[in-house]
């Protein structure tokens, strides 16, 4: 069966997708495709934090819905420039082996199919993705109940990139594989290719063709409009609550944060130990990911709280082996790290005067689970950001210092020289890979350097080239992610000052040993 419910709003869509994958779930409805718009929304994965995804205060300014999805995957934009689609059906006995991964791939490469009749040559790009040239134009999410899958898809027929850089907290870095290129430079639509878009039914019987073909699937007669489910207004308002079911924003000032990326996402964890340090008392694990049972994080969250610390690794490691978890990209030595950057964390308040809100903003990075004491231990190199230094001065886009006191760089020139490390000021992005590629080189054990959280994550693959442990401050203020001036940044060309927190940098250097 296919449907066609037109222009919905976000909510809409989502209570839409939720009711038939739960009717179908019990076999009371058909496999159905079902095509619609939505009205200005953000969209965040399952497992998303929102708040670290979406700027929510101009969502909220400028009429633009928040749901969350019931696939996992990244935070995206829609609005009537899109075409969406929700495919839903009993898994084929032939996929029963297919995991996410493999999935998508295929859902990806009909699609392709379906576009090739419209004259586009799209290609399927890990992990969920359709490009043209390394330019995205359309982007696939799955999520599954019992034996019933719900591939969802959206295609850009045109977009409104200055909405959605504004919507999603995603800085055109993000969009772009080397941090200089426009956001528009990073994607495509179906009007670019075409130079015009055409008729909605035209475009829907392409999409059509190369899933039935490629998922050799049969598709029955259309309905429109009535023929799909309408929800009611407590379906919507569910669907507005279910939105912030991951929302940090909530006050939790004893919580202590981790990150860890990995080729499938950014994971992140939240939690709090009791007063001993021994048990978690509560934790909530989430990211930017893709894996089924989409309850799988909620049950592990269940399994750690109340453990004791000891039991935390080998419960992780059984959890995910007993439990048959499919997840793409990452394992469960992922969220084995991310906990124990969190324990690293916990021991380091034992022995510093530093609020939970000062730990969260240390950015631990080791291949090989190596702890921040041992980082610092083994430090001897500290990078600064050149965006630290005020606009006016001289050495503002220079290496070196002459720790005039009139700024906090200055004061982290002075510390490292106590200790005698060397100090570089990054200049720009290809600085800091000649400078990791320098230190690599030497053999450097470890470092300590200062940049924002974005961009640490962003550009997290020269951090992971360089394979040097790592312990990195956040630094606050203006910094170019939130001004959406990291292509300047990246070139050395950004004008505002971030601000280095200089109480962190005390309390952590002490464990850089003294020079002699």
């Amino acid at each position: 069966m296919v449907l066609d419910s037109g222009l919905q709003s976000g909510p809409a869509n989502n209570a839409i997708d939720r009711h038939y994958l739960d009717l179908h779930a019990q076999g009371a409805c058909p496999d159905q495709l079902r095509f619609y718009r939505s009205l200005p929304s953000a969209s965040v994965g399952r497992h998303q934090i929102i708040d670290r995804e979406l700027r929510i205060d101009y969502c909220r300014s400028n009429d633009i819905a928040l749901v969350r999805r019931l696939s996992g995957g990244g935070a995206i934009y829609l609005d009537p420039r899109q075409l969406g689609w929700s495919l839903i059906l009993k898994r084929p006995h032939t996929w029963r082996q297919l995991g996410l991964e493999q999935l998508l791939a295929l859902f990806s490469r009909a699609l392709a199919k379906g576009l090739k009749r419209l004259g586009i040559s799209a290609r399927y790009a890990y992990p969920n993705d359709l490009e043209i040239e390394g330019r995205k134009i359309a982007t696939l999410f799955a999520a599954s109940e019992a034996e019933s899958l719900l591939l969802q898809g959206t295609l850009l027929l045109d977009a409104d990139i200055r909405t959605m850089l504004e919507a999603l907290r995603v800085p055109t870095e993000k969009l772009s594989p080397d941090g200089l290129s426009a956001a528009r430079e990073r994607l495509i639509t179906v009007k670019e290719c075409l130079g015009k878009i055409p008729d909605l039914e035209k475009i829907q019987a392409a999409i059509i063709h190369g899933l039935s073909t490629g998922l050799r699937l049969q598709f029955g007669g259309r309905t429109k409009g009535s023929g799909a489910h309408i929800p009611q207004c407590d379906a919507l308002a569910e669907e507005s609550a279910a939105a912030h079911q991951i929302d940090w924003r909530e006050d939790r000032t004893s919580a202590l944060e981790s990150l860890w990326k990995t080729p499938g996402g950014t994971l992140r964890a939240r939690a709090v130990f009791d007063g001993e340090g021994k048990r978690i008392e509560w934790i909530e694990i989430g990211g930017d990911i893709h894996l089924d049972p989409g309850d799988l994080l909620c049950k592990l969250q269940r399994a750690l709280q109340g453990l004791p610390i000891a039991h935390t690794q080998q419960c992780m490691v059984d959890f995910f082996r007993d439990n048959g978890v499919d997840t793409l990209g990452f394992g469960a030595q992922d969220v084995v790290r991310l906990l124990h950057i969190l324990l690293d964390k916990l021991s380091l308040r034992r022995d510093v005067q530093l609020s939970s809100k000062q730990l969260n903003a240390l950015m631990i990075y080791s291949q090989q689970a190596v702890s921040a004491r041992q980082i610092l231990n083994q430090a001897s190199v500290m990078l600064v950001p050149y965006c630290a230094k005020p606009a006016w001065c001289k050495w503002r886009t220079r290496d070196g210092c002459t720790e005039c006191g009139l700024c906090e760089v200055g004061e982290a020139y002075r510390l490292a020289r106590e200790r005698g490390m060397q100090v570089t000021t990054v200049t720009h992005y290809e600085h800091l890979v000649a400078t990791l590629s320098d230190m690599k080189a030497r053999d450097v054990g470890a470092y300590i350097g200062m940049c924002c959280s974005s961009f640490f994550i962003k550009r997290h693959r020269a951090f992971l080239q360089a394979g040097m442990p790592a312990l990195l401050m956040d630094i606050s203020g203006s910094n170019c992610y939130e001004l959406k001036q990291e292509e300047l940044a990246y070139a050395g060309q950004f004008q505002a000052q971030a601000q280095l927190d200089t109480e962190v940098l005390h309390q952590v250097i002490k464990f850089v040993p003294r020079a002699g």
